[in-house]
């Protein structure tokens, strides 16, 4: 009995592989499009107003330990010629496309002039009342090296609030509105 258990499986197993059901398999395991996100490494603001097409905030929050934020922009949709020469650092194949109920919340993220270059800032993106994101975004996925910054891309329900903090953040530190760009308090209920 357990051989013929044993025998079906294997059966299955090659008929996801190489069978005839080789494209279902592969399209059901396949990484999907994400929620966040991060591309340019070595990014400057004009890269993030042209990757956004629209314009760009400076950003008036002070520094974190190891990075700050150095400009933001909320955007319905990427300017589709400059996606398509963007390389996504995270799953490679970009993010959910735009719709109506959904914004996309850019920032760009850079080292703090004279850090530690052997640090790697953790970073925490906190859509309030939904999702995080925590990730090391000064790391070059490629080799893990330090690189000088990037831009993150997060999409969210329209008008939801989206913050930016160091690594676990509580009730009252710092935070960046990615919206505005504003430094904030991060709140007891995120």
């Amino acid at each position: 009995m357990k051989r013929g258990w044993l025998l079906a499986v294997v059966a299955t197993a090659l008929m996801g592989c190489i069978g005839p059901f080789a494209d279902t398999v592969d399209e059901a395991l396949q990484d999907t499009p994400g929620d966040y996100d991060e591309c340019c490494i070595n990014a400057e603001r004009p890269l993030l107003g042209k990757l956004a097409g629209a314009p760009v905030t400076a950003v008036t929050a002070p520094d974190f330990p190891g990075f700050r934020v150095d400009a933001v922009v909320t955007t319905h949709q990427f300017d589709a010629a400059t996606e398509k020469k963007v390389t996504w650092g995270k799953d490679g194949d970009g993010l959910i496309a735009p719709d109506d109920t959904h914004d996309y919340v850019l920032a760009l993220v850079a080292g703090v002039p004279g850090g530690d270059p052997k640090a790697y800032p953790q970073t925490v993106v906190t859509v309030v009342k939904g999702a995080t994101y925590e990730s090391t975004p000064l790391v070059d996925p490629s080799d893990g090296s330090r690189i000088s910054s990037v831009i993150l891309a997060v999409r969210v329900p329209a008008g939801q609030a989206v913050l930016l903090t160091a690594e676990d953040p509580g009730p009252g530190d710092p935070a960046v509105d990615l919206r505005t760009g504003r430094a904030v308090k991060f709140p007891a209920d995120a």
